[in-house]
């Protein structure tokens, strides 16, 4: 079991204006670490809405590292691990509209959602946001954290490939049906 949990938090509604980046890098099944970021997003602008709903602010990342740095960085954390995400579609569409705007190659990893990946695994909970299957699998949270919403994502991966009694992530995506995606391919 491997994989690379990762969670982004947006300065704006552009998806390519990452303001901080989570990661949780499993191997074995076991946590080997995990690192957070704080990013400077273009201009390090800011709406309103989304500094209400994560807290970081443009004072916070004046001084931060841009996209093409921490995902440097990010990237050799991650080597050739599948990404995780609640809702990966929103983080995948970060990685992809970042990587454009300071024209870098998107990265040919799979990726695979804990919200799909949820729905097929506990069909009955009330709702498969984060805070909802996170309190179910007992994980803790501080959501809009990107670390915090990694580790979250990280323990709901590992409670559906239990539930499923499967040994991996390729075994659970077949065993719910799904398929893996692929970043580098929109």
């Amino acid at each position: 079991m491997r994989w690379a949990a990762v969670d982004f938090e947006t300065a704006t509604s552009s998806r390519s204006s990452a303001c901080a980046l989570g990661v949780v890098i499993v191997e074995d099944g076991r946590e080997l670490y995990r690192q957070a970021w704080l990013i400077r997003p273009p201009g390090n602008r800011y709406d309103v809405g989304n500094v209400a709903i994560h807290g970081i602010r443009p004072v916070d990342t004046e001084q931060a590292p841009d996209f093409s740095h921490v995902w440097s960085e990010a990237k050799a954390m991650i080597e050739d691990r599948p990404l995780v995400a609640h809702n990966a579609p929103f983080d995948v569409g970060v990685i992809r509209r970042c990587c454009l705007e300071f024209e870098l190659v998107p990265p040919p990893l799979t990726y695979h959602c804990t919200v799909m990946l949820s729905r097929r695994t506990w069909p009955d909970l009330s709702a498969h946001k984060l805070p909802i299957v996170a309190g179910h699998v007992g994980a803790q949270l501080d959501h809009h954290d990107a670390l915090s919403d990694a580790a979250a994502c990280s323990s709901i991966m590992h409670a559906c490939i239990d539930e499923a009694g499967v040994e991996s992530v390729d075994a659970l995506v077949v065993h719910h049906a799904l398929k893996a995606k692929r970043v580098d391919t929109p």
